[in-house]
């Protein structure tokens, strides 16, 4: 074993600087001069045609050679797709274990559930643990997914009886890609873009990826922070087979900034979630021992209890805390590429893979010799689980819009939390939960760590550093009225498949149909029936109305009304979709009058006619890659409407006039003047621009496109004072206006003090104001991560989301932050000319999983015309 790691580390150092890249020897040929490995299984190579570390390999080529070895060894078995990527590229896992764990694999799988489960009596010290090996959730982060064949291979072909004892301790969960689509994009430009002699300067092309880079996943979200409200395919996938194998050690192999070093878990110990088990930390910095002596062998420079942290359960390294497992993280110096100078020397793509390879022999090591006391903390964490006294239920109801309801629960259902539904009426500080449509979720349940974490508010901190958001509270994120508190007494029942999916038939209106907007799905219905050509009006006002076979009905602001036009019937497509959306229990009624008995009748004028919307966004250079993709995977999945993408080099270019909506995300201060005066256009002759984040609302007030007052900070102002003090040559003045004198070694942590990493404000909607259609309540929770607060509009119409007096629901936030945020504007309309800038300053579609303010967006775009400012 130490002469494969002095061999690796050897070739590492020299191979590729020695001779040309295109005939480097490869990671794989130290193998040929090892006399303890088996000969009949195929190596990368000679699967491949391609060397392991000589470029960046593709999904098909590790999945397939994976397969190749799976199928030849008898260590090693296929154990098939947990999911498929939006790019259609299969995420599939592998059993690498003994010959005796493999022929039993599913008798151990089977004992994974009574480890968890404290009535079951099992001595889980006579099972194997399970150790799950992830690589690469990012994919320009490529080391670890390159590196996966290389482990694979090595482990089935080894004839070290170290590595065959560890085998008989240990199942591997193999993981070799968690991210194929970003993965196969950072491969194609790494491949592209490097010379037969591989530019090592940090400035070269192959170094410097585009937006979007090979990080992300198809629509540019980093899968490592979805774990929690697993929105995406891979992610569900993955959760699956996490809950599957139960494991006792989760890998997460990662890259960091090039001039580092190589880092693993503990993290920052000041930073660990209050709900990690002490015990989880202990473990974590044993196995911390296994890796630093295995790197403490070769030389290499590493740290750990720094710079990352064990706060956010949303990630790969954290999520597994709550589950009797301990999770590690691994971030190696990325080359970017083939070969990059860094501060240390030239560090190569084969350095790189090199140091995977070691931490994942060394976490091997580690995980067998400390097998029993894995075993041993997970059966003992579910089993103080079970002798807690967590007694009650916590309730949660969304009223009007079982969409976002049912998916609440399949987020809870993936993360193994049992959710029921209530059977009884239950009122609870005034606010009635309604049997058949409430769900209750009981305290006292296997998985009610995890629960714990997502109903969490957490206002004081050990530390007010975070490398991530400093909260996540999901039942905010979902706008849902819900108990903080757990309820006992509650009378409930099992859910079922059909929870608030009831179908039904529609029945035939010569009037027309009415349509709930509080409903999550209606958006995408409203877009298919513009398309197909209906007649669609919004309801300015609220109503009630006759609604066949069912009597009358309330509706609220942003109702819908599909009507047929003069001497003519509801266009085919567009009757079919809706009689499709009853079948699928949306919220469609057949009208029986257009009189109602309160409010507007349906031929009102406060009845506006809809137009198909048409959306560019700017992309490319310059801007986020996760804010556009979060507006691009809304619209594309969950509203079926095509969004137009344009690079900011291209826009000065575009004619905007044929769209209705042009979306920033950030601003464009290297573009020409020729853009500025093609917005203002824009919006004057009627198109609306929405215009999101503090940076690019600073840059339309600059370029003079709406007019802001942000809220000063005491030091800004001072900063200010003191300038004019200078311009007034008062030094005495000036002098009495400069800060104090502080501790060089402070300046990092007072800084990141004053940030807003990520918290929960208190926002108070108007829900007459077109923006606000859809909401019944005025509490409306908002995702904070910017230190820039606005002063509302000197219009008293045009503030339609406005902070509350104290406003800090839930993460860290100083108390000059949140004197600043009191009564601060979120959301500003400013209406011009015939069109509209809206002034977005929180990302109301973060991380595709903050359901409860998403709407906001869409009623932009579908009621842009509505955007007026009353004076």
């Amino acid at each position: 074993m130490k002469q494969i790691l002095k061999l690796l580390s050897l070739l590492a150092i020299t191979g590729t600087a020695s001779v040309s890249w295109s005939s480097a020897l490869s990671l794989e040929d130290i193998f040929a001069t090892t006399p303890e490995l088996r000969s009949d299984l195929p190596s990368p190579s000679t699967a491949t045609g391609v060397a392991v570390g000589e470029r960046h390999w593709y999904h098909h080529e590790i999945v397939g050679y994976l397969d190749a070895l799976a199928a030849a060894s008898p260590r090693m078995v296929a154990l098939g797709p947990h999911a498929n990527s939006y790019g259609g590229r299969s995420l599939v896992s592998y059993a690498i274990s003994s010959e005796s764990n493999i022929a039993k694999l599913e008798a151990i799988k089977a004992a994974r559930a009574n480890i968890i489960d404290p009535a079951s009596g099992i001595d889980a010290t006579e099972q194997p643990a399970v150790m799950h090996m992830m690589y690469s959730i990012h994919g320009n982060e490529p080391s670890g997914s390159n590196a996966a064949p290389l482990v694979a291979y090595y482990l089935n072909a080894s004839l070290d009886p170290a590595i065959a004892t560890q085998l008989e301790d240990v199942v591997i969960i193999f993981n070799p890609m968690l991210n194929p689509d970003g993965l196969d994009r950072f491969a194609h430009w790494t491949n592209s873009h490097r010379g037969q002699v591989p530019s090592p300067d940090a400035n070269d092309r192959e170094h410097r990826e585009t937006v979007p880079n090979g990080r992300t996943n198809y629509y540019w979200f980093d899968l490592n922070r979805d774990w929690l409200p697993h929105q995406h395919p891979e992610s569900r996938g993955r959760l699956a087979l996490f809950h599957t194998w139960k494991p006792n050690v989760q890998l997460d192999f990662h890259e960091q900034g090039s001039n580092s070093n190589f880092f693993f878990m503990p993290g920052k110990p000041e930073r660990t979630n209050p709900l990690t088990p002490a015990i989880n930390q202990t473990l974590t910095a044993k196995i911390g021992e296994y890796h630093a002596r295995a790197f403490d062998q070769e030389g290499v420079l590493y740290f750990s209890e720094e710079g990352y942290d064990d706060f956010f359960m949303g990630k790969g390294s954290t999520y597994p805390d709550l589950f009797g497992c301990v999770g590690i993280l691994f971030e190696q110096p990325s080359s970017r590429g083939s070969r990059q100078d860094v501060t240390s020397g030239r560090l190569t793509f084969p350095d790189t893979i090199t140091n995977q390879f070691r931490a994942s022999l060394s976490s091997l090591e580690a995980t067998a010799e400390l097998k029993d006391e894995l075993l041993g903390y997970q059966q003992t964490f579910y089993q103080d689980n079970a002798s807690r006294d967590d007694s009650g239920y916590y309730l949660a109801a969304a009223t009007g819009d079982p969409t976002r309801l049912r998916e609440f629960v399949r987020i809870l259902e993936g993360h193994g939390i049992v959710t029921e539904v209530l059977s009884q009426n239950t009122e609870v500080e005034g606010q009635t939960y309604q049997a058949g449509s409430a769900i209750a979720i009981p305290l006292d349940q296997p998985q009610s760590t995890y629960l714990q974490t997502l109903w969490n508010r957490q206002l004081e901190f050990e530390e007010n550093v975070f490398y991530d958001v400093s909260t996540w509270t999901l039942p905010w994120a979902f706008n849902l009225q819900h108990t903080r508190e757990p309820v006992r007494r509650v009378n409930t029942k099992a859910i079922s498949p059909e929870f608030l999916s009831q179908s039904a038939v529609l029945a035939a209106s010569n009037i027309g149909y009415l349509i709930d907007w509080r409903d999550s799905a209606s958006p995408s219905l409203l877009y298919g029936l513009l398309k197909a050509g209906a007649t669609v009006r919004v309801a300015q006002r609220p109503f009630t109305a006759a609604v066949i076979e069912q009597g009358l009905i309330d509706f609220g602001y942003g109702s819908l009304l599909v009507t047929p036009q003069l001497n003519e019937a509801i266009p085919t497509q567009a009757n079919a979709l809706l009689q499709s959306a009853a079948a699928k229990g949306l919220p469609v009624y057949p009208v029986a009058s257009s009189h109602t008995s309160k409010g507007i009748d349906l031929g009102s004028r406060d009845f506006r006619v809809l137009k198909l919307p048409k959306v560019l966004i700017a992309s490319g250079a310059g801007t986020s890659a996760y804010d556009v993709g979060e507006i691009w995977h809304l619209l594309d999945r969950r509203v079926k409407m095509p969004l137009t993408m344009v690079d900011t080099h291209q826009l000065p270019r575009v004619d905007l006039a044929a769209y209705t909506h042009v979306i920033l995300t950030n601003p464009l201060r290297q573009s020409p003047d020729q853009l500025v005066d093609n917005l203002k256009r824009f919006v004057d002759d009627g198109g609306v621009l929405w215009a999101q984040g503090a940076a690019t609302i600073d840059w339309l007030n600059d370029e003079d496109l709406t007019a802001i007052n942000w809220r000063a900070t005491k030091a800004s102002s001072a900063s200010k004072e003191a300038n004019a003090a200078i311009a007034q040559r008062d030094t005495e003045a000036f002098e009495a206006l400069l800060p104090q004198r502080r501790p060089y070694v402070e300046a990092r942590d007072e800084a990141a003090f004053k940030l807003v990493r990520g918290v929960i404000l208190e926002g108070k909607v108007d829900i007459t104001h077109p923006l606000g259609y859809g909401y019944t309540d005025e509490m409306l929770p908002m995702f904070r991560r910017s230190a820039s607060f606005m002063a509302r509009s000197d219009n008293p119409y045009s503030t339609p989301i406005l902070y509350s007096e104290a406003p800090l629901l839930s993460g860290y936030m100083s108390d000059e932050n949140q004197t600043l945020a009191a009564s601060s504007a979120s959301l500003i309309v400013d209406a011009q000319g015939k069109g509209a800038v809206v002034l977005a300053l929180d990302a109301v579609t973060f991380r595709a999983f903050w359901w409860g303010t998403q709407k906001l967006l869409l009623n932009a775009l579908f009621f842009g015309d509505l955007l007026e400012e009353p004076r």
